[in-house]
């Protein structure tokens, strides 16, 4: 069986940190490649958080979806930023409440206009 057929980061239940709306956050993200890593970094404050199933036809589960958590942020410029989270993504609080360890809001792209630009 392969991994990517039990990995619980593939589940729609799966629990992360739900950060809220108006706090401010600094996201780095990191890409390894094969000699470095590239890293960067976003600092703004959090308009949602949300869970979306992934369009890709490559990378499929047993139930045929790919769960991507999503963190929208404004930047201090006004700039609005989908921030995709994965394994090599940070989010440090700056400000603002706690967050709390629970299931990201599930959004289908139907529900919202907005989804099926990422």
């Amino acid at each position: 069986m392969h991994e990517s057929e039990t990995s619980a980061g593939l589940s729609p239940e799966q629990k992360t940190l739900n950060y809220q709306p108006g706090s401010l956050v600094r996201v780095t993200q990191q890409i390894p490649r094969r000699l470095d890593t590239n890293t960067t970094t976003v600092t703004g404050k959090v308009i949602r958080q949300e869970r979306q199933c992934s369009g890709s036809w490559y990378a499929r589960n047993k139930r045929a979806r790919v769960w991507l958590d999503r963190l929208i942020i404004q930047k201090v410029d006004g700039e609005i930023t989908i921030l995709n989270l994965d394994e090599y993504t940070v989010v440090e609080l700056l400000q603002g409440s706690v967050p709390t360890r629970s299931e990201s809001p599930l959004i289908e792209t139907s529900q919202d206009p907005t989804a099926g630009l990422t």
